[in-house]
C-alpha cells in the first residue's frame, strides 16, 4: 500500500473521501470493475472507527460481526480469508448495582446474538483491504476543505499541514460521518437545503462512545468460575459493561468494556481513568483485575469521528439510521454519500458500511459507462469475493 502521492496535478473517475470500511471497500468494489479512483484519508492510518491495538489484541471500535444477520460482513471475512471466533459466553453474567457490595451471577443465555470476532482484530479486515488495493490509492494525512462543482469535474480542496491541493474528479464520495461533512466541508454551491438537513440530523454512531480494555497473562476469572460478562449498574459506575476479550487462537487474555460516564464526565475525570478503570475491573473479578496493561480510548475526543453536534448529545440508543436524502446522488449523480450512516440497513454497524459500499458502487455503474478498456455490466460484489479468495 503507498500513500500521499502527490496530486497536484491529478483529474481521477473516483474520489473517496474517508478510508474506513466503507471506503475501502467501494475503492476495492471500483477497482473490480475497472474504474480508477483514490481514497482521501485525514487521518495517519486507514480504518476510520476501527482502532486495533496491542498487536491485534485489543479493539476499541468496533469489535463483533454477527453472521446470523450480517451477510455482508460474513462474505467478506470469508472472501479475505480471515479467521474469526465466537464471543465468549456461557450463559453466565455478573451484575453490580448500588444495593450490593459485591456483584451477583445471574443468568444471560446467548448474550452476545452469536457474535464474532477476528482473529488479530477488527483492524485486520481493513488492512486486508488495504493491502489489496493498487499502489497509490490511498493518500493518508490529505483532509477535505472544500469541494466545488464545474461543469464535468468536481474540483476537491486539500489539505496536509499548512499545504492545500487541489484535485479533479468526476465523482466525489463521501465516505465519512454525515455531521463531519456537513461541519468540515465547504460546499460551493451550497447543497440542497433537505440534504444540509439530513447531514445535521444523522447522529455519529460511537461518537460519544469511549471504550476499556485490560490485557492479562491469563484468563483468571474463568478459574474463578465468572464469564468474563458484567452489567454495572450503580450510580458511580465507570464502565456499564464488560465483556471477555480473550481469544482462543492465539491464547491470550484480556477484558473490555464500554464506558458509562458521559463525555464531559470523562473529560473532567480524565487525570483519574486510569486508576478508576482498574478499580472497577478489580470489583467486578478480584484485585488480580487490576495488575493488568490498561487501554482505552474515547471518541468523543476524536475530532475526525465527533462532530460538534455530536459532541452535544450523547447518544445511549442505536439511532434510528436509512434516511433516504442521503442515499440520493447529489450535483447531477457526481457527489454520494456514503459511510455506515447512511446505510439503509445495519446503519452504524460494519455491515451498513459494506451495504454503503455496494449501494455507491451500483449508482455508478449505472450512472456512468465504464472506462475504456473496462468490460461492460459487472457484479462487482461477486468479483470482489473472487478476488479476495485469489480465484
Amino acid at each position: 500500500m503507498a500513500s500521499d502521492n502527490n496530486t497536484r496535478a491529478e483529474t481521477l473517475d473516483v474520489a473517496i473521501i474517508g478510508a474506513g470500511l466503507c471506503g475501502l471497500q467501494l475503492a476495492t468494489l471500483l477497482q473490480t470493475s475497472g474504474r480508477r479512483c483514490a481514497i482521501f484519508e485525514a487521518r495517519m492510518r486507514v480504518g476510520g472507527r476501527i482502532l486495533t491495538l496491542a498487536d491485534g489484541a485489543i479493539d476499541l471500535g468496533p469489535t463483533w460481526f454477527w453472521p446470523r444477520t450480517q451477510p455482508r460482513m460474513t462474505q467478506l471475512v470469508a472472501a479475505l480469508g480471515l479467521s474469526s471466533f465466537a464471543q465468549h459466553d456461557d450463559g453466565r453474567v455478573l451484575f453490580l448495582d448500588a444495593s450490593a457490595d459485591a456483584p451477583r451471577t445471574v443468568a444471560a443465555a446467548d448474550l452476545h446474538g452469536g457474535a464474532q470476532r477476528l482473529d488479530g482484530g477488527m483492524g485486520r479486515l481493513t488492512a486486508a483491504l488495504a493491502q489489496r488495493l493498487p499502489a497509490g490509492t490511498i493518500r493518508l494525512q490529505q483532509r477535505l476543505r472544500a469541494l466545488v462543482r464545474r461543469d464535468d469535474h468536481i474540483e476537491l480542496h486539500l489539505q496536509r499541514g499548512a499545504e492545500t491541493t487541489a484535485v479533479h474528479a468526476r465523482h466525489v464520495v463521501l465516505a465519512l460521518p454525515p455531521r463531519l461533512a456537513h461541519e468540515t466541508i465547504h460546499f460551493t454551491p451550497e447543497l440542497p437545503a433537505p440534504l444540509r438537513a439530513a447531514l445535521r440530523e444523522t447522529l455519529t454512531w460511537m461518537a460519544s462512545a469511549a471504550k476499556a480494555a485490560m490485557q492479562y497473562p491469563a484468563a483468571f476469572w474463568r478459574e474463578a468460575g465468572h464469564s468474563g460478562n458484567a452489567f454495572i449498574g450503580h450510580p458511580q459506575a465507570v464502565l456499564c459493561e464488560v465483556f471477555d476479550a480473550c481469544n482462543p487462537l492465539d491464547g491470550r487474555a484480556g477484558l473490555a468494556g464500554f464506558f458509562d460516564l458521559d463525555p464531559a464526565q470523562r473529560q473532567l475525570l480524565s487525570p483519574h481513568l486510569p486508576r478508576l478503570l482498574r478499580g472497577q475491573f478489580a470489583q467486578l473479578f478480584g484485585p488480580a483485575a487490576a495488575d493488568g496493561t490498561l487501554y482505552h480510548y474515547d471518541w468523543a475526543e476524536d475530532p475526525l469521528t465527533c462532530s460538534a453536534l455530536d459532541r452535544a448529545e450523547a447518544v445511549t440508543m442505536h439511532p434510528l439510521y436509512g434516511d433516504a436524502r442521503l442515499a440520493a446522488p447529489q450535483w447531477d449523480g457526481r457527489l454520494l454519500i456514503g459511510g455506515s450512516e447512511s446505510a439503509g440497513r445495519s446503519g452504524g454497524y460494519l455491515e451498513g458500511a459494506l451495504e454503503a459500499a455496494a449501494r455507491i458502487a451500483a449508482q455508478l455503474a449505472s450512472r456512468t459507462p465504464p472506462p475504456t478498456g473496462a468490460s461492460g455490466a459487472r457484479n462487482v460484489e461477486t468479483e470482489m469475493s473472487q478476488a479476495g479468495t485469489g480465484r
